[in-house]
């Protein structure tokens, strides 16, 4: 499930250059909606070890969902929010994959 999610939002980052500015901030809202279902490594007052890979693969997706807020709201470029979400994506779905 987790992995479907960030392969989800490599595809829709798929050809990001090409897209016009305008539709640029449609992508990063996508990408928004679609880690808002990416579920936290535990529950709150949750005392179970966490797996290392597992939470490592949460904060890089917090980074992705944050680069695309700041892409957005103009706080950083496009162009840095895009490579940004994609190597954050792509360090979450290499820490799934361990």
């Amino acid at each position: 499930m987790k992995t479907e999610i960030i392969t989800n939002c490599l595809d829709l980052l798929a050809g990001f250059e090409l897209v016009a500015p305008t539709e640029q901030m449609g992508v990063f809202l996508s990408i928004i909606d679609t880690l808002g279902s990416y579920t936290k490594p535990t529950k709150k007052r949750d005392t179970t070890p966490i797996v290392t890979q597992k939470l490592n693969a949460y904060l890089f997706v917090s980074n992705v969902r944050n680069a695309c807020k700041l892409g957005v709201t103009g706080a950083i470029t496009p162009k840095q929010a895009h490579e940004t979400a994609l190597s954050n994506l792509e360090n979450a779905l290499t820490e799934l994959l361990k």
